[in-house]
C-alpha cells in the first residue's frame, strides 16, 4: 500500500537559512517582485512575497509610509548619513501615499508584487523618494503600486517579467 504525500506548501519548508536570506536580500528580492519575477520560482524569493504580504509585513511597511510623510513635514536633519528625501514630491503625493496606507492596513489581501512596489520605492536611493532627477513621479509610482496590490493582473502577462522601459517599475 503506498501514500500519496500532498506538496507542501511554500512556507511549510521553509528553514531558518531561507528566513534568513530572505531578510538580508530583501531590496534585491523586493525589486525581482515589483518587475514581475514569478513568485515560485526561488524558494527564497516565495517566502519573501508570503513575508511582505502577510499581516506583520504590511503593518511594518504601513508604519514606513507613515513615517515618510511624517518626516516630509519637518525640517531636514543638517547632518546625517540617510538619503534625504524629496520632500516637495512628497508632499506632492500625500494623498496618493494616504491611499496606500490605507491598502495596506485594510483587511482584504494584496499581491505580494505591490507590496514590493511599496517596499522597493522605500529602499532605491535612484526612485522618486530620494532622487529628484529620477524620471517617473512619486505620485505615479505609489498608485501603481496601489493598483498592483489590489488588482494583482493589472502590470504585466501571466507570470513574465514586466521589463518594459516605460518607467519605474513599469
Amino acid at each position: 500500500m503506498s501514500t500519496y504525500r500532498m506538496p507542501q506548501a511554500a512556507s511549510s519548508g521553509n528553514r531558518p537559512w531561507d528566513r534568513w536570506l530572505a531578510r538580508v536580500s530583501a531590496p534585491f528580492l523586493d525589486h525581482q517582485l515589483a518587475t514581475g519575477y514569478p513568485e515560485g520560482a526561488s524558494r527564497v524569493r516565495a517566502f519573501r512575497a508570503q513575508q511582505i504580504s502577510s499581516r506583520a509585513g504590511r503593518r511594518e511597511l504601513a508604519q514606513c509610509w507613515a513615517h515618510v510623510l511624517d518626516q516630509s513635514g519637518r525640517p531636514a536633519e543638517p547632518r546625517t548619513t540617510r538619503a534625504p528625501l524629496c520632500r516637495d514630491r512628497v508632499t506632492a503625493a500625500e494623498d496618493d501615499v494616504r491611499d496606500m496606507v490605507a491598502v495596506l492596513a485594510g483587511p482584504l489581501p494584496i499581491s505580494a508584487r505591490g507590496a514590493a512596489m511599496a517596499s522597493a520605492l522605500l529602499t532605491d536611493g535612484t526612485g522618486p523618494l530620494y532622487n529628484r532627477h529620477c524620471p517617473r513621479g512619486l505620485g505615479a509610482a505609489v498608485r501603481d503600486a496601489t493598483s498592483q496590490m489590489t488588482d494583482p493582473f493589472a502590470g504585466s502577462v501571466s507570470g513574465a517579467p514586466d521589463r518594459e522601459g516605460a518607467g519605474y517599475y513599469r
